[in-house]
């Protein structure tokens, strides 16, 4: 019984010839920032959600593709970052390994799948969700999963590269993007807020200052409510005023 192919649906045919494009999903959970990684059955490497662009479509068309059938989410914060081309940022050896095993999978090798042989420039996006909104796609040959992006596991190619300069890209523009807004869920507390920018920043931010300065522009509101985590000092909850969120001052969190 032969099996679809596990590039499916993209061929030869149907792809802008080398181009692809790699997704760098990031969601905040238990005060740890975590990108979403897939990993096919046939493969022992995890890999950033990603695929090609179609010939009918742009870069961007393509993420939101990709990254409406890995999350459930639409119209998310989104943006393209860098274009990986080192002719050597692919590990040949391992498209090969998945030819291989596509073809033993299916039960006969197709010449088609040559096409995957070949050597790709990467254009990355990174991506901001909110973690308990995201509706997981996993499927019997593909695995879904979220990773502490500082607690990886073995990655396919140049994907750790991928990763690592998203983050380094987002601290430099940290000043400018609403990470707290796009990563936290509805209500939250001022030390998830705070961690958010510790994290991005690598800087340890001194609570009382972070709270003074979060307070001050009036996009970020004081709830009469609390998280209900402990007996003990609940944390009070915080939202954001949605017609202020672009006031917020980011260079004085930093």
């Amino acid at each position: 019984m032969s099996h679809k192919s596990i590039f499916y649906p993209y061929t030869i045919d149907n792809i802008h010839p080398g181009f692809s494009v790699d997704c760098v999903i990031l969601g905040f959970y238990k005060k740890k920032l975590r990108v979403l990684l897939n990993k096919f059955n046939i493969s022992k490497y995890w890999q950033l959600p990603g695929g090609f662009m179609f010939k009918n479509e742009n870069s961007d068309e393509a993420a939101k593709r990709i990254l409406a059938k890995r999350t459930g989410l639409y119209d998310i914060y989104l943006k393209q970052f860098h274009l990986f081309s080192d002719p050597k940022r692919t590990i040949m050896e391992q498209n090969s390994e998945f030819v291989k095993k596509n073809a033993e999978r299916r039960g006969f090798y197709s010449e088609e799948d040559k096409w995957f042989l070949q050597r790709f420039v990467s254009l990355g996006y990174y991506a901001f969700v909110k973690y308990e909104k995201v509706q997981l796609s996993k499927t019997e040959k593909n695995k879904v999963k979220w990773f502490d992006t500082g607690h990886l596991p073995s990655l396919y190619s140049d994907h750790a590269n991928i990763i690592q300069t998203a983050l380094q890209t987002i601290r430099a523009m940290l000043p400018i993007i609403p990470a707290g807004y796009e990563l936290l869920p509805e209500k939250f507390t001022m030390g998830e807020l705070k961690k958010i920018y510790e994290i991005f920043s690598g800087k340890i931010l001194d609570r009382r200052n972070f709270k003074r300065k979060a307070l001050a522009g009036g996009a970020v509101i004081q709830l009469d409510e609390i998280k209900n985590t402990s007996p003990y000092n609940p944390p009070i909850l915080y939202t954001f005023d949605k017609d202020k969120k672009d006031m917020l001052d980011h260079f004085s969190f930093i």
